[in-house]
């Protein structure tokens, strides 16, 4: 199937002591289009003078070769080994002449020098004398990689041409207009369904009931008030796990939080041509009206009570600092709050469901305004985003003794159990 890909065509130069390094690079950059065009809708275009030219009458060799190839390049991968080339009457080398009118364009240049070791009969010492004259120069000016096997090549070329594609889509996005950002390279945040993951765009209403207990001080203590007695009228020991006095505060509790609390999910979504990584998101949140509480979804204990207190010990994962940096950082107090996770990666044209969540919880209506910051490798400069959330709250008033008659206590089985 077709698809729309953005080219970027990649000049390899060098003389003609590395010509396996040449091969190598084309078949590296052919198996990153293998591993991520169809997804991230990018086309590396591997170019050669060899491959890419066409006879021609009436002009020097190179000047041919820099307007059929090296004028339409986006990046330069040049290569030395001992030699530097041969003199084109403008440069010292074709490879030479090459790599300055690439570079004095802005376009970035990558350059390799092989340490690997030369049979010293066949070395051109007037070659190896300009190498090292070039190199001089070069060094000091400039980023330069080396290599000492043509495998250490390979692994570096693949890894730092990743690097350097980044660098191209973010210069470019950061040359053209805001509009154009937005077209392309745009990362967007909204709100999200926390169990199915379906989209809910950018502005929310929710709604939840608020249970005002007006009794919930008078709520006995649980216990099963039950005693085994032997044939003599002794009592019987029975080893049994200790009963949870709070079990029907706790069972209250967590029926008035079950109804109050909404959770709030968010989804990702990148409309670049290409994937993103290390992205993060810090969210100012400002809340109009009376928040009874803004939590991470992690550290919401919603869970049913049971009437025996449970001995056993559980260990969580943030008691060792692990994934500290991949779950939602949330703090503040009253009006203003602040939250903030991260994602690793997020592939082209792709949404992907956060796991991150928060709960709010609220006695009254109110509106919750969130401005989202995201920020990413690929973006110049962070995205500014704004949600919302209206949350209507129904306010009911109840008794203790009617939601504990949901797990089947009367009110006079709590008054006995006192």
């Amino acid at each position: 199937m077709s698809y729309e890909a953005k080219v970027f065509r990649v000049l390899i130069a060098s003389p003609s002591d590395v010509v396996e390094e040449r091969e190598i690079a084309v078949k590296t950059i052919q198996e990153w289009n293998d591993l991520n065009s169809p997804e991230r809708k990018v086309v590396l275009l591997p170019l050669r003078w060899e491959t890419h030219t066409a006879p021609e009458y009436g002009a020097r060799p190179q000047e041919i070769i820099n307007r059929q190839v090296v004028d339409h390049c986006d990046l330069v991968i040049g290569v030395f080994w001992t030699r530097i080339g041969s003199p084109t009457g403008v440069a010292d080398s074709g490879t030479l002449e090459e790599i300055e009118r690439v570079a004095s364009k802005g376009h970035p240049v990558m350059l390799y020098f092989s340490q690997i070791k030369k049979d010293p009969n066949q070395i051109d010492l007037e070659q190896l004398a300009k190498l090292r004259e070039f190199k001089d120069k070069t060094f000091p000016k400039a980023l330069v990689e080396s290599y000492n096997s043509q495998i250490e090549f390979r692994d570096k070329l693949a890894k730092q041409i990743e690097i350097q594609l980044r660098n191209l889509v973010a210069e470019e996005s950061n040359s053209n207009n805001t509009a154009d950002l937005g077209a392309r390279e745009k990362i967007e945040i909204e709100f999200s369904d926390p169990k199915t993951g379906e989209l809910l765009g950018s502005e929310i209403n929710l709604e939840a009931d608020f249970l005002d207990v007006s009794d919930i001080d008078d709520i006995p203590d649980y216990s099963s008030s039950q005693s085994d007695q032997d044939e003599d009228g002794e009592v019987k020991k029975i080893f049994r796990r200790s009963e949870n006095r709070d079990y029907y505060r706790q069972y209250v509790e967590y029926v008035v939080k079950k109804s109050m609390y909404k959770n709030i999910g968010f989804s990702l979504k990148n409309n670049g041509v290409i994937g993103a990584r290390d992205i993060f998101i810090d969210m100012d949140i400002n809340v109009d009206g009376e928040v009874e509480e803004l939590i991470s979804n992690d550290r919401l204990e919603l869970k049913v009570p049971k009437k025996e207190k449970d001995s056993s010990i559980s260990f969580s994962l943030d008691d060792f600092g692990a994934l500290a940096s991949e779950r939602l950082q949330l703090e503040g107090s009253d009006k203003d709050w602040n939250a903030s996770f991260e994602i690793r990666a997020l592939q082209p044209k792709r949404t992907v469901k956060s796991r991150q969540q928060f709960v709010v919880g609220a006695i009254s209506d109110c509106v919750v305004n969130i401005s989202a910051k995201i920020y990413a490798d690929i973006l110049p400069e962070p995205l500014i985003q704004s949600l919302k959330i209206d949350l209507k709250v129904n306010t009911i008033e109840a008794k203790s003794s009617e939601i504990l008659q949901e797990i089947g206590y009367e009110l006079e089985d709590c008054t006995k159990s006192a």
